[in-house]
This record gives C-alpha cells, sequence and structure tokens, in this order.
C-alpha cells in the first residue's frame, strides 16, 4: 500500500483545491459523509463529538449536521480560540449554530467535567481536535481532553488521524489519542501504518481528490 508524508497531503489537498477548483468545503463535505458511513447508525444513537477549530474540526462539525439530520443524540464539544477558526470551519459551525445545535467550548475544568460525563454516557465518541499538521506538543487543556477521551470513552472514532499522532512518525507529541477505529482520507499516511495501538482498524476512503493531484505531487518528489 502507497503511504504518503503529511507534506505530500497537505499539497495534493491544495493542488485539488487551487489547481483543479475543487472547493474545499466540497472536499470537508465529502470527508464527513465517509466518516458517517463508516459508523454503525444502527446501534450507536449518542455520540460525543470533540472538534478544535482546525479544518479537522471542520469535519467533525459536518459529521455533527448529518448526524442530527438523522435525530442522532449529540454532545458537541469545541477546543481552541474560536476567533481562530477556519473558513471553512466557520462554515459549518455558522450552519450548527442556524439549526440551533448547542455546543459547549472547552475553556476550563467546567468543561472538561462536561466532556467526561458525555464520554461516559455516548456511544461513541469522535475526535476532530488536530488533523495531519499538528507539529507542537500537546499540552495544557488539549493534554487533559485527550485524556478524558482516552479513559471515559466507551468507543472511539478519529478523523483522519488519532490527535496528538504525529502522520509522519506515528510518535504521540506528548498524548495522542487511542482510537478504535481511524478513518483516513485519500491515501495512507506514515504515522498511521502498522500503528494500531493508536489507530486501531484504518479505513482509507476517497473524498473526490483526483489522481491527477496525487501524480502531480509525487512526480515532484
Amino acid at each position: 500500500m502507497l503511504t504518503i508524508s503529511c507534506s505530500q497531503m497537505k499539497a495534493m489537498d491544495s493542488y485539488a483545491i487551487n489547481n483543479i477548483g475543487i472547493p474545499s468545503i466540497v472536499l470537508m463535505e465529502n470527508a464527513a459523509l465517509k466518516v458517517l458511513k463508516n459508523i454503525d447508525l444502527k446501534n450507536k444513537n449518542y455520540f460525543t463529538i470533540v472538534c478544535g477549530v482546525g479544518n479537522n474540526g471542520g469535519d467533525g462539525l459536518a459529521l455533527a449536521r448529518h448526524l442530527a439530520l438523522i435525530n442522532k443524540k449529540i454532545d458537541l464539544f469545541i477546543i481552541g480560540n474560536l476567533d481562530k477558526g477556519t473558513k471553512d470551519f466557520n462554515i459549518n459551525l455558522n450552519i450548527l449554530k442556524n439549526m440551533d445545535t448547542n455546543f459547549t467550548h472547552i475553556k476550563n475544568d467546567g468543561g472538561l467535567e462536561k466532556l467526561k460525563e458525555a464520554a461516559k454516557n455516548g456511544d461513541l465518541t469522535i475526535d476532530s481536535i488536530f488533523g495531519i499538521g499538528l507539529t507542537r506538543k500537546v499540552q495544557d487543556l488539549f493534554y487533559k481532553t485527550i485524556e478524558i477521551i482516552n479513559y471515559y470513552s466507551k468507543e472511539i472514532l478519529s478523523i483522519d488521524i488519532p490527535s496528538g499522532l504525529d502522520g509522519d512518525t506515528g510518535v504521540p507529541l506528548g498524548i495522542s489519542v487511542k482510537a478504535n477505529k481511524t478513518i483516513t482520507f485519500h491515501l495512507m499516511k506514515k504515522g498511521l501504518a502498522n500503528n494500531i495501538y493508536y489507530t486501531g482498524d484504518v479505513v482509507v476512503e476517497d473524498i473526490g481528490i483526483p489522481n491527477k493531484a496525487t501524480e502531480a505531487v509525487l512526480k515532484m518528489d
């Protein structure tokens, strides 16, 4: 199986958006729908979704919308500075607000306590805090949030990569979510291969990035 680096994935994503003309929000929507496809919706009805403010978090917000549309119970949490949300994150957050979907902004121990209860009671915790772009060590509230997810969740699904894992080396950056399943996009990342302790089962899903984008980037390397 072909494995790629995080920088290669970002370049393929960028090529699809800038050279081919696929809007980034379309790729995000495709990603959310592919994650939805991999959830056992017959047996799971209560979801705890934890989002960062980047595009990985945007994937989680789009997924939250689709779960809400089929009347699943959702406890939605966002961690990070809301003023620094990416464009596509903000589009999806605005849609959820217009749908009257509530969320908890994890800013302190109160938010962590709510997360603890949701993780304990939910059928599945969905991790969309950090994507493949993480390079710094996980600290403070983010560290505590991942600790709670790992300790209290019955089952964990990570979107694209378990939050806190280095996408190239597969080594935790201080701490990492330990997922039961990881739905990654387009191609397998180097840090996910043979790393079942953190990733669980890895499913690679196509989100509509054309082969032309893949070939253009691989030719450059």
